[in-house]
């Protein structure tokens, strides 16, 4: 039986303490008076806030206060429902100090929903802000409480409530405030992330303290952040990807995070010059928009280093990249709280290209038959088993023999294998895997092949039924402001670069409005592109639709 493994965790230098609590503690210890936090308040006029570590450490000590004053035990589950600013920060581990499990919550997620989040979580509290672009979060909560019996306290930051809530909490001795974050292991429950599913109701994920802190220490390394680093975001740290990816290993290394709550692309722009930022860190259509944006060649981004390739930060008059650095790559998902495997951004760009990266530290993976359950070897494709040290605990609600298999691991619905240098290879869901003449195509595969057509935006690749080859592979493309395409275009671009059997048979193009995403704006609605797709092909092809499983 082949278990691949990373390396033992005693093995690895850079990591410290496994707790959220002794986490903080000990960054704060390191870097007390560096800059940890930066932000424009709009609850504040728009005033720049600017928290030290030693800031966030007492602030967060002063949140965990005033839980157990609001007589939150250990195991029980607080929800956070803000965007990224400073209290945020230190709601989350203020939480998770005193062995609460911190659910940080999507703002996204329109009232229904947010209700929905809040039931799986069973939260018996609800930390959240007054106000953000019009919606007022204490109004929300209040609207579905009548569902959530289990919640016995709200405190609404920007309101008189958050303030009383603190100000209980000064009862609550110093002492015993210690010997609550002295009682929480690495094991225990910490942090429940929720997934933003694209068909179905979304599910809590609960991790223990190690998973986030690993990702922080681990991380921090893989982006060779340290004490200059000075790194913008505007994902929300209720992601795994804005968490431990951006925010948790930043404060790893002693960097600074400049946050945003909404992004915004002329704020962007005057924030990542007024606040020489080194390291932005954007998704694809966040990148293009600020490139798009009328402010963009004349903004000086001088201060960035880490920037790659022919990327759009790399290209900028004023940007002189470190020509050591590269984007890391790997694979991970939220059951492993981001990260599985990846390339550190010191790997040679030929490297980069070979797959996904070797595993982390602490981490094992097997490769699974699919149809017969036996473990594969080197080389030998399958579906993707993880467990280790990230590994979550189980979703919520549910038992640990439905989400692990006997000997522990999680199945990820992902298809690929291992090399024999070590190197895990990610080919796609392994449920979305297109049937055509006998062949096995992955949507994967020719959606990162067309991140270099220079006219695509944004594309989604999907299976149709046909009576003849199974299925076809059908192409769904958003074009670049500005650019056209025909369906040769793209068939030819293609060719060179894919199997012929993997070129598309249709190509359809879509407006950017047309493209039905989910509530956070970042994940295609497979279901209700895929009816589009049907209606666009119905009168040549009166055949049903084979959606792919959601990501």
């Amino acid at each position: 039986m082949t278990t691949f493994a990373g390396p033992a965790l005693d093995e690895v230098e850079g990591i410290g303490a496994l707790t959220m609590g002794g986490f903080l503690a000990e960054v704060v210890d390191r870097f007390g008076p560096n800059e940890a936090v930066v932000f424009d308040d709009a609850l504040r006029d728009g005033e720049t806030v600017r928290w030290t570590y030693d800031d966030l450490g007492r602030e967060a000590r002063r949140v965990a206060a005033a839980l157990v004053a609001a007589g939150v035990e250990p195991g029980e589950a607080v929800a956070i429902v803000m965007a990224n600013r400073p209290e945020a920060l230190a709601a989350l581990f203020g939480a998770a100090m005193v062995g609460a499990v911190a659910a940080p919550t999507s703002t996204f997620s329109p009232r229904p929903e947010l209700g929905d989040l809040l039931r799986i979580g069973g939260a018996v509290a609800v930390l959240t802000q007054a106000e953000l672009r019009g919606r007022r979060f204490g109004d929300d909560v209040a609207a579905v409480r009548h569902r959530l019996d289990h919640v016995r306290s709200v405190a609404v930051l920007g309101e008189a409530s958050w303030d009383e809530l603190l100000a209980a909490g000064e009862a609550v001795a110093a002492e015993e405030l210690d010997a609550r974050m002295a009682a929480v292991a690495p094991d225990d429950p910490a942090l429940a992330i929720f997934s933003s599913g694209t068909t179905s109701e979304p599910k809590g994920m609960l991790h223990g303290h190690r998973s986030p802190c690993l990702q922080f220490w681990l991380q921090a390394g893989l982006f060779g952040r340290d004490e200059r680093t000075r790194l913008y975001t505007p994902l929300p740290i209720f992601w795994t990807a804005g968490l431990n990816t951006a925010v948790g290993s930043t404060l790893a290394a002693g960097g600074t995070w400049i946050a945003q709550e909404v992004f915004d692309a002329g704020e962007a722009l005057r924030l990542l010059e007024r606040e020489r930022v080194t390291e932005p860190y954007t998704l694809p259509h966040q990148t293009a928009a600020l490139a798009d944006h009328p402010g963009w060649a004349g903004t000086d981004l001088s201060s960035i280093r880490c920037a790659y390739g022919k990327g759009a930060y790399a290209r900028h008059p004023t940007v002189d990249p470190d020509p050591c650095w590269i984007m890391p790559v790997g694979y991970g998902l939220s059951e492993t709280c981001s990260f599985v495997s990846g390339y550190g951004c010191r790997e040679s760009r030929e490297q980069m290209k070979v797959g996904n990266g070797r595993l982390l530290p602490g981490t094992s993976l097997r490769v699974i038959d699919p149809d017969s359950g036996a473990v594969l070897g080197v080389d030998q494709a399958g579906e993707l088993a993880v467990a280790g040290a990230t590994r979550m605990l189980g979703y919520l609600g549910r038992p640990a023999e439905e989400c692990f298999d006997a000997d522990g691991f999680f199945r990820t619905g992902d298809a690929g294998h291992v090399d024999a240098e070590g190197i895990v290879h990610w080919t796609g869901r392994r449920t979305e895997m297109i049937k055509t003449g006998g062949a096995n195509v992955s949507p994967a595969e020719i959606e990162v092949a067309l991140r270099a057509c220079p006219p695509v935006k944004l594309s989604r690749v999907v299976g149709v039924d046909d009576r003849r080859l199974d299925q076809i592979v059908v192409a769904c493309i958003v074009c670049r402001d500005g650019e056209t395409a025909t369906e040769a275009d793209i068939q030819r671009f293609l060719r060179g670069r894919v199997a012929a059997y993997k070129v598309p048979k249709r190509v359809l193009f879509f407006a950017a409005d047309e493209v039905p995403m989910t509530s956070s704006a970042t994940k295609v609605r497979d279901d209700a592109l895929l009816d589009l797709v049907h209606q666009r092909l119905a009168p040549a092809e009166p055949t049903a639709t084979t959606a792919p499983g959601a990501r």
